[in-house]
């Protein structure tokens, strides 16, 4: 349908043309024909004038003469007969009224010519002349007024002035008669003329519209072509005429390839084969395809199917080359890309053979029955038997017995997941050895196979096998070395508590001053092993990874200070300053087991007190590393550690020599420190150089406040969980930004009242004192453990019935089950969930109160 009115679209298109084309062709008839009027007027205006004059120039009245009147009429009539017309072509040239005028005075000028010449029978054919003339307008209707006027003048002047135009004093009517017949006869003739001449002029509108057309639609199917066309010239080869997608197809303008030809374009190693194409094409090959390479303009390769063939006029002469082009470059790329496929395909086909024929592992396949499809070479070094033996054999025939119900319920998980991966059996070998394989495999459910992998893994199984025999007695020996160093602290204990029991009170005794010496010396001894022994014991608990401890933000001021005060009587005996490099903010805290950090920064201070000559001088600085961690750093004047030295610094019971130095030690302080620092997620080191002092740093991770998880305001958080119970409460906890915190989130509530206690012991005794409606334990206290601490209170008839809620770091499921076991209402864990705390409290508190009531009822 589309089509159909495509074409009637078309046809009325051309139709319209047409009559366009004629109505121009005769707008431009009447144009030149009223210019060749416009100078025929003018003509026979002067012919006129000279006729009258030659004719009769003057008259006679005896001797006297005047000119004639032939000569006034030949130059006034004449000229008012000749210059109107000539203006009105100016004016209104091609115009109706323009060729009607000139019709008439065409036929008046002929009228007067008669007349001037006194009506002899020539210049009567002037009128006929005039006709065919004014028949080269090609409308009949110019002839009617033209024969109106003709018929008039003869017919009037033939009855009133008969001499002026048939040169007789009278003549009969029928004379004008016959005169206008002749002139009809003619114009039927002419007539006929112009409406054949006027065919004629539709016919070649209508051939020329359809040239137009037929020229139109080539254009556009040259210019609209989806291929790359042109037009090339024989003589020089250049382009004379191209079509966009050609110029797009090479870069080029228009313009610019209208100075260039195709072999300027072609690829220079395609230039040879192009040309003799053209020499082909030239002596007698009408047409030629070829594949082809065009440089673009911004020198990229063009792929193009190029064809070509000779444009001939209609006598058959060789006029133009026509050329079309396809691009192809994606085509090229893609077969240039499956070429390269196949190339990276086939290597990897002899890859795989290559891995297949010379790897140690054996890669086979393997059916649904069980059976072995392929199978490589490598079958006969690990299992003794050739590919060709063990191909259609079932696999379970090889497995050892023991291990066939691992191997089926293997077999049936693959199918199940379609892939199976280190799975270890046993395979009997052709000389009955065993041998344990390591399995990779995937099924294919499309192909109905198992793709299989085997290792040789039967020495390594032997190194496993070993090395879980060593670590079992390895184990073992670590267990009888704890054990020995749990009987041995409690073997040495005993005494020691004997010898620092009775140094102590020989000191109350008011010794002599010799007896004082003496008993110094027993009680430093006694200390001095108290020390090892604890250390040897936390040394052995970290390795066992039985060490207890709460890691949770820790105020840096707090831990330092305290550190700092016990070390300052120490440092004073010796003459040394021990100072702070700069003033501590409130706010830097780091996540740390809190009384572990006071134990290294002691061990480190004490370290430096010891080795730090008299009146020397220690400092202590923190430094930020980024926003993450924060750093300690304990810096001392001492001696220094010689570099080799420095690897075996944390080796524990190794001194570094140092033995004749006088200086008390056990080897077993740094050792202990690094592995602290390393349970809480830190880290330690030194840096020192001999002469120079040294200067130990710690580094833990850095974390914000806990009173910043608080809400600016704390009034509308507490309003928030409607929390309605009141009472007492006891928090026992070390740790002051803990216990700052607590008593900020409790401060907006008047109905609580809080008592802390920073130790085990003293938390026991406010509890037995006060009897609190509530305690708050932490598990980590410097005197007491936590559970420890829950274990009294439940054995205290006075403090057996007070709910006790564990808040601590420690979050593992275990932990949580075995003080919830021991007694505990509930466990909190840090860091705080405000509104869980409260709703804790809220819920404990008020069952407390309830059981009173509930007593009294």
């Amino acid at each position: 349908m589309f089509e159909i009115a495509s074409l009637v679209g078309a046809s009325e298109s051309a139709s319209d043309r047409a009559e366009e084309l004629f109505q121009q062709h005769r707008r431009q008839i009447f144009r030149q024909t009223d210019q060749l009027f416009a100078r025929l007027m003018l003509f026979q205006w002067v012919a006129c004038i000279i006729i009258a004059l030659v004719v009769s120039p003057r008259t006679w009245d005896g001797a006297s003469s005047q000119v004639h009147i032939h000569v006034w009429s030949a130059i006034l009539i004449g000229g008012a007969i000749s210059l109107f017309p000539v203006w009105m072509t100016r004016v209104w040239p091609g115009a109706v009224a323009t060729r009607h005028v000139i019709a008439v005075a065409q036929m008046l000028m002929s009228a007067l010519l008669i007349g001037l010449t006194g009506g002899r029978i020539e210049t009567h054919f002037h009128v006929f002349g005039s006709l065919v003339v004014l028949s080269f307008y090609r409308d009949w209707r110019v002839l009617v007024p033209a024969t109106i006027v003709v018929a008039l003048d003869h017919f009037l002047r033939g009855i009133y002035l008969p001499y002026s135009v048939y040169g007789v004093l009278s003549a009969s009517p029928w004379r004008s008669i016959e005169h206008a017949g002749w002139v009809i006869f003619e114009n039927v003739f002419l007539v006929i003329c112009c409406f054949r001449s006027i065919r004629e002029m539709r016919f070649i509108a209508n051939r020329t519209a359809a040239l137009e057309a037929s020229d139109q639609r080539s254009r556009q199917l040259f210019d609209d072509a989806p291929i790359g066309m042109a037009v090339v010239a024989l003589d020089d080869q250049q382009f004379k005429q191209v079509n966009a997608r050609f110029a797009e197809m090479v870069g080029y303008s228009e313009q610019e390839l209208m100075t260039r030809t195709p072999l300027d374009i072609t690829h220079p190693e395609d230039l040879a084969e192009s040309q003799r194409l053209v020499k082909e094409m030239l002596h007698g090959t009408e047409r030629c395809c070829v594949e082809k390479r065009y440089l673009r303009k911004s020198g990229d390769i063009l792929w193009a199917t190029r064809t070509a063939c000779i444009i001939r006029d209609k006598d058959g002469n060789a006029r133009d080359f026509l050329i079309m082009v396809e691009d192809i470059t994606e085509r090229k790329r893609a077969e240039e890309a499956v070429r390269e496929g196949q190339r990276k395909l086939e290597a990897a086909l002899e890859t795989n053979q290559l891995i297949m024929d010379n790897s140690q592992d054996v890669i086979c396949t393997i059916d649904e029955s069980g059976r072995f499809v392929t199978i490589n070479e490598a079958s006969e070094t690990m299992w003794g038997f050739s590919p060709d033996e063990l191909i259609g054999r079932r696999y379970m025939e090889l497995v050892h017995p023991d291990d066939r119900p691992a191997t089926e319920k293997a077999a049936a998980e693959i199918l199940e997941t379609g892939k199976l991966a280190d799975f270890v059996n046993r395979y009997v070998r052709k000389d009955g050895s065993v041998v344990s394989v390591l399995w990779s495999a995937s099924w294919s459910a499309t192909k109905k196979k198992l793709f299989c992998v085997a290792h040789d893994v039967t020495q390594r199984t032997r190194i496993e096998a070993a090395l879980r025999d060593a670590k079992e007695e390895a184990d073992r020996a670590n267990h009888a070395k704890s054990e020995f160093l749990s009987r041995m602290s409690h073997e040495l204990r005993t005494p020691l508590n004997a010898i620092l029991g009775f140094g102590q009170l020989l000191e109350r005794q008011n010794p002599t001053a010799q007896q004082r010496s003496r008993v110094e010396h027993i009680m430093s001894a006694g200390r001095h092993l108290l020390n090892l022994i604890n250390e040897v014991l936390d040394l052995s608990r970290i390795e066992a990874g039985h060490l207890q401890l709460s890691v949770e933000p820790v105020a840096v001021e707090d831990v330092l200070e305290e550190a700092l005060d016990l070390m300052r009587p120490l440092a004073a005996d010796r003459a040394l300053q021990l100072v702070v490099d700069a003033r501590l903010s409130e706010d830097l805290f780091v996540l740390a087991d809190r009384q572990r950090l006071k134990q290294v920064l002691l061990n480190l201070l004490t370290n430096a007190v010891k080795y730090t000559p008299i009146r020397g001088r220690i400092a202590v600085s923190v430094q930020h590393s980024g926003s993450t961690t924060t750093r300690i750093v304990v810096t001392d004047t001492g001696a220094g550690i010689a570099t080799e030295k420095l690897a075996r610094l944390f080796t524990p019971f190794d001194r570094l020599d140092v033995e004749p130095s006088g200086v008390e030690g056990t080897g077993l302080g740094l050792a202990l420190c690094q592995r602290l620092m390393h349970a809480m997620a830190g880290e330690i080191g030194v840096e020192s150089a001999p002469g120079k002092g040294s200067a130990f740093w710690i580094e833990l991770p850095a974390v914000d406040s806990p009173l910043k998880a608080l809400p600016r305001n704390r009034k509308q958080a507490v309003d928030d969980v409607s929390m309605e119970a009141a009472g007492k409460i006891l928090y026992i906890e070390d740790n002051l930004s803990n216990l700052t915190l607590v008593e900020e989130m409790l401060g907006e509530q008047p109905g609580i009242e809080l008592l802390t206690a920073m130790r085990g012991g003293l938390g026991l005794e406010l509890a037995r004192r006060h009897s609190p409606d509530l305690i708050l334990l932490d598990l980590h206290l410097p005197d007491l453990r936590g559970h420890e601490v829950l274990a009294r209170l439940r054995q205290d008839e006075i403090t057996r019935d007070i709910p006790v809620v564990v808040i601590s770091a420690d979050a593992t499921a275990r932990q949580i089950q075995r003080l919830m076991a021991a007694g505990a209402r509930s466990y909190l864990t840090k860091p705080l969930d405000i509104g869980e705390f409260f709703r804790v409290i809220d819920e404990v508190m008020r069952s407390r109160l309830r059981q009173p009531e509930a007593a009294v009822a």
